[in-house]
């Protein structure tokens, strides 16, 4: 920070930074001295911006390094871990972070002065009278009481249990995650179900009968409750089932995708569609890292496709606090950005250009910020009033 380092010093350490597995006692050797010169609790955000903007000025100047991860510097600090990364897509670095961003020729490239917030946690409860309750900021407790079973907000999660009275008929409740939120449940057997943005789960406020079913629609990844008595069942768009025992899976089905995708990481599950071109119902089981692709647009829909050794890492980025760009068509790039900064995309004079990117970005990130590194690619950007991002090549 105080451009003390010789030309040797800077090469050491950009070599640890850049290294798949680093050396635990340098690690250790880093985090006193960083604790020596900035105490913990005094981390500003003003500290913050000028190490990660040294950072970024060394790493400008050095040639890249064949590795292609997140930096795993200071991963005790989770504001640098999240916010510095480094990408080798199409041959440029990828930088994020405030004040983060390849040096451009500002005739050439957009300056982006509005920004967007990255989306938070938070959502709406439909209750089975029909009253919505916003779960955004809502403090912790009993929200409700639905037929003997108790509703409760905890640790950002509602759960449910036992309550005053007794259940006297099936209630349903549905938890919605408008764009820019997403949420976890809890459900009355224990399984623990994470909302993506845009999307949605019906379910019973008890399970009670031989099976446990639920609808989804959007975005979700499931860890079910195991109960070989009562199959878990998962009802996706209206049109594919998702039979369990006891697993963790994903499912992605936006109506904006033209594909219903079901990946299986750990357990077994069975995916049942009807396939209106054959009109006959098909059943497949998966194993663990396989991913099962239905087509949900008009034509051919139903159709159903098997993936072997899915990239669980790609597919469950979004749980774990990231969007993973490996690979990803600048469209499908823009449809994730859509859904958690709650923006509209808008491509200049209808050209979608065609590029891919690659890499992991945090989801904590603000827009400009994840913008100025996707611009490294060769893609071009402006933010405009209204929560707008205009897309030209």
């Amino acid at each position: 920070m105080d451009n003390e380092c010789s030309p040797e010093e800077v090469e050491l350490l950009l070599l640890w930074l850049t290294a798949e597995k680093p050396d635990p006692l340098t690690e250790d050797l880093i985090h006193q001295q960083m604790q020596a010169t900035v105490p913990e609790g005094a981390v500003t955000a003003e500290i913050k911006s000028r190490l990660e903007q040294r950072l970024v000025d060394i790493l400008q100047t050095r040639k890249p390094y064949p590795v292609v991860h997140r930096i795993h510097f200071m991963r005790r600090w989770g504001w640098a871990a999240a916010s510095i990364v480094v990408l080798l897509g199409l041959g440029a670095y990828l930088w994020l972070g405030p004040g983060a961003g390849p040096k451009t020729d500002p005739t050439q490239v957009a300056t982006v002065t509005p920004d967007v917030e990255p989306g938070r946690n938070g959502a709406i409860l439909t209750l089975a009278d029909g009253s919505k309750v916003q779960l955004d900021n809502m403090n912790k407790g009993t929200i409700a009481v639905e037929s003997g079973t108790s509703v409760k907000l905890e640790d950002g999660k509602i759960t449910y249990g036992k309550g005053p009275g007794t259940a006297s008929e099936v209630r349903y409740n549905i938890m919605s995650t408008p764009k820019g939120r997403q949420f976890t449940v809890v459900l009355p057997d224990g399984t623990k179900v994470w909302l993506n943005a845009a999307s949605s789960l019906k379910y019973p406020t008890s399970f009670s009968g031989t099976e446990r079913k639920v609808e989804v629609k959007g975005e979700a990844y499931f860890e079910v409750a195991k109960n070989a008595a009562m199959p878990f069942r998962a009802l996706v768009n209206n049109s594919t089932v998702i039979e369990v025992l006891g697993t963790s899976f994903n499912i992605n089905s936006y109506d904006d995708d033209d594909e219903i995708r079901a990946t299986l990481v750990e357990g077994a599950v069975r995916v049942i569609t009807d396939n209106d071109a054959e009109s006959k119902i098909k059943t497949v089981v998966l194993k663990p890292g396989q991913q099962a692709k239905i087509t949900a647009g008009e034509r051919s829909r139903g159709a159903l496709t098997i993936i072997d050794n899915a990239d669980i890492g790609k597919v469950i980025a979004w749980k774990n606090g990231l969007f993973n760009f490996n690979g990803v068509k600048l469209k499908d790039a823009m449809q994730q950005l859509a859904r958690w900064y709650d923006i509209e995309i808008i491509y200049e004079k209808g050209i979608v250009p065609d590029i891919q990117f690659y890499g992991e970005v945090s989801r904590d990130v603000s827009l400009a910020g994840l913008l100025k590194g996707l611009e490294g690619a060769g893609v071009r950007f402006r933010i405009e009033e209204g929560k707008k991002l205009v897309v030209y090549p």
